[in-house]
């Protein structure tokens, strides 16, 4: 199974990251002469817009120079180009002076920058990762790009192994650097890691829903699912679901066999106004859950509600049932009587009333909805079985009468 996350939003901000030099005169002090010269014109060009302008001035400088270019030269050519839509060209230029100062942090964040917006992902997480090394003091945010690049590669056991060491280094970590390390976790198939790390954190931050839910996602994952639920009721005890993550939590409970609390959860987002299959859905998980009386309290309301005749019959037919199954064999007789009115057809309406009357001991009754029921193939069997039976017990009754 794939552990999907949200693309990993870094183009927008790692854009912002770019290292675009700025030179200062007393800094391009420093500079060899023709290095400084061009320096100081490619800045004013940038000022004033014209990136293309700085790249020339800057690349016939490399091109023509017996100087030893420095760093920020490579630095700036690479922005002019980027600046004018030059993307390759500027990780060019950054690549090239990287090779020739390998310890220059801004060249290293540059070239990751650049390699991760092109999708090259593991090689801009070696770069972040050195730019991370380089870092005096040390920049955290560049080991989670390094391992946020390494996962957007599907390199899972390297970004893994980066965001350990992220979290290890870390007093306290993003909520986001947690995200993603329990991902990277999960999907190098580090489950145990992942749960160890969460129970951790939540001994800490009990009450902290976002590690609630990332340990429904351990544990789903893991197909503990009673342990799922247990920590999304956790997670919604402190922050409120939405509707979906509710239908979610309720179709959990129903395949984990626990129909009242799916039944729970449905009746609250269905509300007053339910539809017909809505209640019938309700009427089996309560049903299911020993909760008759809840299944019928149901139907009452909506029969009060209800102005559809066809709809109006289905109900009274799961009322008749409900009560039948509760042993209130007059309501269920009513019940059933109230559905003959409406359709005198509704055959399963005349067997579960012959039913009730057998009960109540109303044999004649009863003897009359059964034959009624005989020339219907669906229930002639057993309307003769019943019959038979009524037939049996006239007898017996009869014979002990002459004795």
């Amino acid at each position: 199974m794939k552990h999907t996350i949200r693309t990993i939003p870094l183009l927008g901000f790692l854009s912002a990251c770019l290292i675009l030099l700025c030179v200062t005169f007393s800094e391009a002090k420093n500079f060899p002469p023709q290095a400084r010269h061009s320096l100081i014109q490619a800045q004013s060009d940038l000022k004033e817009k014209n990136a293309q302008g700085a790249e020339k001035i800057l690349s016939k400088y490399i091109q023509t120079t017996k100087e030893t270019v420095p760093a920020e030269v490579f630095i700036m050519l690479g922005a002019a180009r980027h600046d004018s839509g030059n993307r390759d060209g500027a990780l060019t230029a950054f690549l090239d002076g990287y090779k020739l100062y390998p310890e220059n942090k801004s060249l290293c964040r540059n070239c990751a920058v650049l390699l991760y917006e092109q999708k090259k992902y593991v090689q801009a997480a070696r770069m972040f990762e050195r730019t991370y090394e380089l870092s005096k003091p040390k920049n955290p945010q560049m080991l989670y790009h390094a391992g946020a690049a390494y996962y957007e590669g599907q390199k899972y056991k390297q970004s893994s192994r980066i965001l350990s060491r992220l979290l290890a280094e870390t007093k306290h970590p993003k909520k986001d650097w947690i995200k993603l390390s329990i991902h990277s976790f999960l999907q190098s198939g580090q489950q145990s890691k992942a749960l160890n790390y969460l129970r951790k954190l939540l001994i800490k931050y009990p009450q902290a829903p976002e590690y609630w839910k990332m340990l429904a996602k351990v544990e789903m994952d893991r197909k503990k699912y009673v342990a799922t639920a247990a920590a999304l009721e956790m997670c919604y005890s402190f922050s409120a679901p939405t509707e979906q993550e509710s239908r979610q939590l309720a179709q959990l409970y129903k395949y984990i066999h626990t129909p009242l609390k799916a039944a729970d959860i449905l009746n609250k987002i269905y509300g007053k106004d339910k539809k017909k299959k809505q209640i019938q859905e309700l009427v089996s998980l309560y049903t299911r859950a020993g909760k008759t009386h809840e299944a019928l309290k149901l139907v009452n309301q909506a029969l009060k509600r209800n102005t559809e005749k066809e709809s109006s019959l289905q109900l009274l037919m799961t009322k008749g049932k409900l009560l039948y199954q509760l042993r209130e064999f007059n309501a269920a007789r009513r019940a059933f009587s109230l559905c003959l009115k409406q359709n005198p057809k509704a055959a399963e309406a005349r067997l579960y009333r012959g039913l009730c009357f057998w009960e109540l001991k109303e044999w004649e009754l009863s003897k009359n909805d059964f034959q009624k029921l005989t020339h219907m193939k669906k229930y002639k069997s057993r309307a003769e079985r019943a019959l038979a039976a009524l037939d049996d017990l006239q007898e017996a009754r009869t014979e002990a009468t002459k004795g």
